[in-house]
């Protein structure tokens, strides 16, 4: 049975592909599972170096589920009680993502969490977080701003509208934004070029540069968490969950612009 996450690996890189097409990629139970599973796999090869993210061509992640959202607007859950969102930053190796297709409100801030990002010029990136009412997570409010520029990504966060890549790049976004069919090889071009280095070396390197983003990151999370105690108990929140968050992920699947919706 195919799995939602694959795992090749090929000499000193391993290529982890989030490859759920009937679930949009979206945070399901075993998406979330099975890529964490995949990354301790790739890192307990101990000829691997260096890790590429991928997704489905057009679309890499739509970040979390209706249920999951709906579970958390009646006060069942909270976001932060599982951060595998940071599997990229807690890896002890480098990761490369290549964000290829959509990556909408999690799946964003996902893959910000990897230590180097490649975007597409027409792909749709997206912090769609208050298009629903309720505040930012994930690290959300400390990332963007922080990888994408103060000013961008404080703007992204508010509007929750949607950029094509070429609209970022053109706003100066200091991530590499190639044609979409250049976005994996390019990736790919970077992950061997850092893996070139000793394992050794690239795991102190990772350690260094990681640290200070995941605890400010932590700092985020917390006050986000505090933030989400009332955003999502206002019931504007659940009817816009209910109301705007599109088809059912086959009909999505079979219509990929309406991922554009979440």
């Amino acid at each position: 049975m195919r799995t939602p996450v694959g795992l090749d690996i090929d000499g000193s890189v391993a290529t982890v592909q989030l490859r759920d097409s009937a679930g949009r990629n979206s945070f399901s139970p075993r998406l979330c599972g099975d890529l964490v599973d995949a990354v301790d796999r790739a890192v307990a090869t101990e000829h691997v170096r260096t890790l590429l993210v991928t997704g489905l061509p057009e679309l890499f992640c739509s970040g979390g589920t209706k249920e999951e959202l709906l579970r958390f607007a009646r006060g069942e859950g909270r976001f932060d009680t599982d951060d595998f969102f940071r599997v990229f930053a807690r890896c002890p190796l480098p990761v490369v993502a290549a964000v290829r297709g959509h990556a909408i409100g999690g799946g964003l801030v996902m893959a910000l969490y990897a230590d180097l990002v490649v975007l597409s010029e027409r792909s749709v990136y997206a912090a769609n977080f208050m298009r629903y009412g309720f505040t930012p997570g994930m690290g959300a409010t400390h990332l963007l701003p922080a990888r994408l520029g103060h000013e961008l990504g404080v703007e992204m966060l508010y509007t929750a509208r949607n950029y094509r890549g070429a609209e970022l790049r053109a706003r100066g976004v200091p991530l590499r934004v190639e044609p979409h069919d250049r976005v994996e090889p390019a990736a790919e071009e970077l992950a061997r070029s850092v893996a070139q280095a000793p394992r050794t070396s690239l795991e102190l390197l990772k350690r260094e540069l990681a640290a200070a983003r995941m605890n400010s990151t932590t700092a985020a999370i917390d006050s986000e968490a505090r933030m989400h105690e009332t955003a999502f108990r206002l019931p504007e929140v659940r009817e816009r969950i209910l109301g705007r968050y599109g088809p059912s992920p086959h009909l999505a699947a079979a219509h990929p612009r309406t991922t554009l919706e979440k």
